[in-house]
């Protein structure tokens, strides 16, 4: 059983179709099909079901992607740890992170990280806070960095910071000169909000139901640009950690203002990494510069 035909089969876990995966990899699908037909001729049996709208698992490849998840997870820790044991300052270290921290936080610490070691190589993918602590357990990601993370015991948090939501709006919008804005304001303000499964969204929504108030709004959308886009043309306000708009806040072209009153909305930033798995080099180096970076906000 080699390395590569794990890989190919995860991968095409989570793609549609042995032709889509091909096309990703830039080879013929029957290169696919021959690292999952020697997957399937070990374990004796099928792992996707193949019809004309692609491909499924099989119950024996369901279980089979979470072992083969860890295994490659572990491969890699090895093979990094080999590295540092050779004393080589390189290597590569997967992160995976909410839309909202990414840009306005990590890529400036992991920027400074790139140019102090040059040798190291990062993937960065964005995701819910829920497919982030996911892909910290599962092996997928070196380490996870988030906002609403959901309560799990499944990882270790290495460094915590909490956060308040705020109103962030265009200097001129009309509440922008506020000192505060109640929440009986904010249900009148046009919102432009994170859809209802995300986090923060649900949040809102369990203060408006204790207050019954209503938070309605305007716009909704997953993409963090989007929102801060509409912040900035006056469109609506959002209501989100005035660190996720920091850039913007920062050149005069958002502006935050704290909500007033009770039950606060609070949230907290984390840095976590999977439990009793080994950090690499990479991944060591990058965690420290993001807590070091947290610690200043």
């Amino acid at each position: 059983m080699r390395i590569k035909a794990l890989q190919m089969f995860v991968e095409l876990s989570q793609a549609e179709s042995i032709r889509q995966l091909a096309r990703a990899h830039g080879v013929k699908p029957s290169v696919i099909s021959r690292q999952i037909e020697s997957l399937e001729y070990h374990f004796r049996c099928d792992l996707f079901e193949r019809n004309f709208d692609g491909v499924k698992l099989t119950e024996a490849g369901r279980l089979l992607v979470d072992q083969a998840r860890t295994i490659l997870a572990d491969v890699r820790t090895a093979r990094a740890l080999i590295d540092d044991l050779r004393g080589l300052q390189r290597g590569d270290v997967m992160i995976f992170t909410s839309a909202a921290p990414a840009a306005g936080l990590l890529a400036p610490m992991i920027a400074k990280v790139c140019e102090e070691y040059p040798g190291l190589r990062f993937g960065i993918q964005t995701a819910s806070g829920a497919e982030v602590i996911n892909a910290v357990v599962d092996g997928q990601a070196d380490l996870g960095f988030t906002i609403f993370s959901p309560e799990t015991s499944k990882v270790d948090v290495r460094c915590t910071r909490q956060l308040s939501q705020q109103v962030i709006m265009a200097p001129q919008h009309p509440f922008a000169s506020f000192d505060s804005i109640t929440y009986s304001q904010l249900a009148s303000i046009s919102l432009a909000l994170p859809e209802p499964n995300f986090g923060a969204r649900r949040l809102l929504n369990r203060v408006g139901a204790d207050l019954q108030l209503t938070f309605q709004p305007v716009f909704e959308t997953s993409s963090l640009a989007m929102l801060k886009e509409l912040g900035m043309q006056g469109a609506a306000a959002l209501v989100l950690p005035a660190v996720c708009c920091r850039r913007e806040i920062e050149m005069g072209l958002l502006k935050a203002v704290p909500i007033e009153g009770e039950p606060s909305i609070d949230t907290t930033l984390d840095l976590c990494c999977a439990k009793d798995r080994p950090l690499s080099f990479a991944a060591r180096t990058v965690l420290n510069a993001i807590r070091d970076a947290m610690s200043s906000l």
